[in-house]
């Protein structure tokens, strides 16, 4: 991975952003499929396109989560670059929480203790009612990360430009330990992406 510098202009990147900071969010809820970007979100957005620009991203297209947040951030970043084609895609979405979306998490363990306390013993593999667990979120996305890599940039058959992906937390943590080949909840793999990064990688020689 890299963190800036020179890049060698035939060289395929990853660029993956985190959506800009969402309304009301203060860690303390779950966040739902609904929230739109706050004003400061709009900001961040802004400044990951200013960011990619820094980095001199050869850019055809974005691909973002379908939801709201994302897509509002993806937008920003388009008409910043000059209206760069969004590919919306409903495999970038966080993982859902089933009926705990958009409720406060001190609610939840108000009202459903047992559950939020089995979750808690086993947050990877547990499911809320109508929920993902942490390998479905993970499955649906590596698939598809592989399957765009693949399709549309190896076999493309002309340069591609650079892979840029803005999606959610849980969806960018498990990117970055694909592309480092990082086990499933190996805190060594881990990477913070606070809300509208950019984190920039060289494509390891195994993807290609």
């Amino acid at each position: 991975m890299s963190e800036g510098g020179e890049i060698m202009e035939n060289n395929m990147r990853i660029f993956l952003i985190r959506h800009g900071k969402s309304e009301w969010y203060d860690g303390n809820v779950y966040l739902g499929e609904n929230r739109v970007v706050s004003g400061k979100g709009k900001r961040q957005a802004a400044a990951a396109a200013e960011k990619l620009l820094e980095y001199k991203a050869r850019i055809k297209r974005i691909y973002s989560s379908d939801l709201l947040r994302a897509m509002q951030t993806a937008e920003i970043i388009s008409k910043k670059l000059g209206d760069i084609p969004i590919v919306p895609d409903m495999l970038f979405r966080e993982m859902t929480m089933g009926g705990w979306d958009e409720e406060l998490i001190s609610d939840i363990k108000a009202k459903f203790p047992e559950e939020y306390k089995k979750r808690g013993d086993d947050i990877r593999n547990y499911r809320v009612s109508g929920s993902d667990n942490f390998y479905d979120l993970r499955g649906r996305v590596i698939r598809e990360f592989h399957r765009i890599l693949r399709e549309d940039f190896l076999d493309a058959g002309e340069d591609p430009g650079d892979l840029v992906i803005v999606a959610h937390l849980g969806v960018l943590s498990d990117l970055n330990e694909e592309i480092l080949q990082g086990t499933p909840g190996d805190d060594s793999y881990y990477r913070h992406f606070p809300t509208g990064s950019v984190t920039m990688y060289d494509v390891p020689e195994w993807l290609l």
